[in-house]
């Protein structure tokens, strides 16, 4: 997909779509079946097609409520018609950069690795050792490459064209989203040359640095690789946990999680890391905030049956 610029100062705020559109359902599910899947009679496997219409679901139940104003935001700031189908598929990419990235939900780590660029080791790792609950260890361990292959990858099963591995520099690896053919956006899985504040659609790479963005293969990991029961239900039960939170309560417990890591997350931003969660006790705090933190105390920092506040102590030491 070819790729061209906005001229500078074009950014600015637009009217956005019909509120009918944003109005209109993005999926079936609602936030009322965001649960444990623990509750579920998952089989003893499931085909990886199978695991990822459980994951799209999973998704636009827990997380298309909170990510809604982002996507309304998103599609001001770039310009672009905010349609039910955008807003469902900026849902879907934004929820699988956070779990996905170094020291997100999923509990990956960065760190180099020499490997190809595939999720394929990833899944391998976790089939071979399904993540537990309650762990303040890695689920897996990849390079950059890697980290962005899952994501793509995942992305491509939601439905969500246009995702594809990007080269900003001749070392490093992250991923991008061609949303249009005049709307790209970078995707940095781990923070290598990056400041502690980098994010999703915010880098200092440059977008025009690759021409085309290709799409991962469908192929880089088979549809009928089987997902166990214990990983499916980490994976999706991560979702159902953090998926709803805000992004600035995910950015807080990703960077304290990478530093815990020692991943790709410079040392210096621990000073961020405290003060981001000094400030969060000095807010109001909605429900999924408030779950997406008792989660963390209980199941990562060790803490007996942990109040929000208590969490937050820890974090801001």
């Amino acid at each position: 997909m070819p790729y061209r610029r906005l001229p500078p100062g074009t950014r600015h705020l637009l009217a956005l779509a019909s509120a009918a559109a944003l109005a209109a359902p993005a999926a079936p599910a609602h936030a009322e079946t965001c649960t444990s899947t623990e509750r579920e009679a998952l089989p003893e496997a499931l085909p990886m097609r199978d695991f990822a219409i459980r994951l799209g679901a999973r998704i636009d139940a827990c997380a298309t409520e909170a990510r809604r104003p982002d996507a309304e935001r998103f599609c001001a700031e770039h310009r672009i018609e905010c349609s039910a189908a955008r807003v469902r598929d900026f849902v879907r990419v934004r929820t699988l950069f956070e779990m996905t990235r170094d020291g997100g939900p999923f509990r990956l780590r960065w760190s180099i690795t020499d490997r190809d660029p595939t999720a394929r080791h990833i899944w391998a790792a976790w089939r071979q050792k399904p993540p537990l609950a309650s762990s303040d260890a890695p689920s897996a361990t990849a390079e950059c490459d890697e980290l962005s292959a899952l994501f793509a990858g995942l992305a491509r099963r939601l439905d969500v064209r246009g995702v594809g591995l990007f080269w900003p520099t001749s070392n490093h690896t992250i991923a991008a989203w061609d949303v249009t053919p005049a709307v790209r956006v970078l995707v940095p899985t781990s923070q290598i040359f990056l400041a502690c504040d980098a994010t999703f659609d915010r880098t200092t790479f440059l977008p025009s640095k690759q021409r085309v963005v290709y799409e991962l293969r469908a192929t880089d990991v088979p549809d009928a690789v089987p997902v166990p029961r214990a990983l499916a239900t980490f994976l999706l039960d991560q979702i159902a946990h953090y998926a709803g939170a805000s992004l600035d309560v995910l950015a807080m417990l990703r960077m304290h999680r990478a530093l815990r890591f020692d991943s790709s997350l410079p040392a210096a931003c621990g000073a961020d890391a405290v003060a981001a969660a000094k400030s969060l006790r000095a807010r109001p705090l909605s429900p999924p905030d408030r779950r997406a933190l008792m989660r963390y105390g209980s199941t990562e920092l060790g803490l007996a049956a942990p109040s929000v506040e208590e969490t937050l102590e820890r974090l801001a030491r």
